[in-house]
């Protein structure tokens, strides 16, 4: 008879543990999280302050319009695997949106590379040269001299 007289307190302490265990769980989650600060243009080139500025502004735009364009690629790639997805799909509407889809890319790269060229303007040929350099190591794991390697060491 003790024993029923104990379990009724220490399920009520455990049903109130895991209540206030859930609630601080979904406290937690339902908290608004502040915003992550934006991201730097991480290329110290040795920029003066008026090359720094134009930079930022060209890395600025970039961004922008990169967003819309992918956002504009992933809803054709939806479109793809929906046509895809049909009992019956048509290869030829399937074929026309791999096109644009194709097309989008190959915007976002000239875009790329006319920011790139943007920026190469701006600086000096030493800067140019450095940036050269970290973009070849980056992309092209290329090492300025034999002691270096890039990411991939």
């Amino acid at each position: 008879m003790n024993k029923s007289k104990a379990i009724l307190p220490l399920l009520t302490v455990s049903l109130a543990l895991n209540l206030a265990f859930l609630a601080a769980f979904i406290y937690q989650r339902g908290r608004q999280r502040p915003p992550a600060p934006p991201r730097e243009f991480k290329g110290d080139f040795g920029l003066d302050a008026r090359q720094d500025a134009r930079v930022r502004e060209i890395v600025r735009k970039f961004r922008i319009n990169s967003i819309l364009f992918k956002e504009d690629i992933l809803d054709k790639r939806v479109e793809i695997i929906e046509e895809l997805g049909q009992p019956h799909g048509d290869r030829e509407k399937i074929a026309a949106r791999i096109e644009d889809l194709n097309g989008l890319e190959n915007q976002l790269n000239r875009d790329f590379i006319a920011a790139l060229l943007q920026i190469s303007d701006i600086l000096e040929p030493e800067q140019r040269l450095d940036m050269l350099y970290r973009l070849s190591r980056n992309w092209f794991f290329f090492a300025r001299d034999a002691k270096k390697g890039g990411p991939h060491e």
